[in-house]
């Protein structure tokens, strides 16, 4: 019997990966708290007011598509950005036919963000690393960041029970608040959560950690076979999840 648990686990690991940015392999398995706030509902809003609009970490440009269709503007120059490989054909194949021109750009690689200086009013970036002094360099005076980032202690049960260290350990409020007002901008509002995210069991967990490589990039199933008994045997299994967002504007 559980043999055959830990053939399925393995199975269902080595069967998913990500496409874009899509979770729907998990529908009906996995449940997430959201934060307090509509991060969604805070771009759509800075939108509609916007000129030229930055996507940062736009994925395979589904979240991105669904704020354009929401906001059905057809005067607004949009631009997006995606720093990991495979989803680069992914979004131009989505973004390209709605005039969004898609650059390859990576911050955790200390690029040059291939922009001019001052090219945007209004640049969004939802769980994507971001160079706070390129922020502000492409940014036009007057113009805002809204960002959204996955806390970097996000998921420690995760890490404890996987025996992985913590791959963004500044990843923070305090510090993301820190060097962006270094870089000269102004905080407006920098607000942080915690909330739970849950697996109906160790299969929904696996495919997670396939889907987020990055949460436990060590992991494999057969090195935590008696974990992973343990866990199949107290389900649901419960995990923090941590966020935080900021506002900051160029003077």
């Amino acid at each position: 019997m559980e043999a055959d648990i830990l053939e399925n686990l393995r199975q269902a690991y080595e069967r998913t990966s990500m496409v874009g940015w899509d979770f729907s392999v998990l529908d009906g398995r996995m449940t997430a708290d959201d934060p307090w706030w509509d991060f969604e509902a805070d771009c759509l809003r800075q939108m509609a007011g916007a000129r030229r609009v930055l996507d940062m970490g736009t994925g395979g440009g589904e979240r991105l598509l669904a704020l354009l269709n929401r906001l059905n503007r057809d005067d607004l120059a949009v631009e997006a950005t995606e720093g990991w490989e495979p989803n680069l054909a992914v979004a131009r194949e989505a973004l390209e036919p709605r005039g969004v021109q898609v650059s390859r750009y990576d911050a955790e690689a200390c690029e040059r963000m291939p922009f001019s200086d001052g090219t945007f009013g209004l640049i969004m970036s939802r769980h994507e690393a971001i160079d706070a002094q390129e922020v502000a360099r492409v940014l036009a005076p007057g113009g805002q960041l809204l960002t959204q980032q996955v806390d970097g202690h996000d998921a420690e049960e995760i890490h404890a029970w996987f025996d992985e260290p913590f791959v963004y350990p500044d990843v923070s409020l305090e510090n993301y608040s820190s060097t962006l007002e270094k870089a000269g901008l102004k905080i407006d509002i920098a607000d942080e959560w915690a909330g739970v995210m849950k697996f109906v069991d160790t299969e929904a967990l696996v495919m997670y950690l396939a889907l987020v490589p990055w949460d436990a990039p060590g992991f494999k199933v057969g090195d935590y076979t008696d974990q992973l008994l343990a866990l199949q045997a107290q389900r649901p299994i419960c995990v923090t999840q941590r966020r935080f967002r900021i506002s900051a504007v160029k003077p």
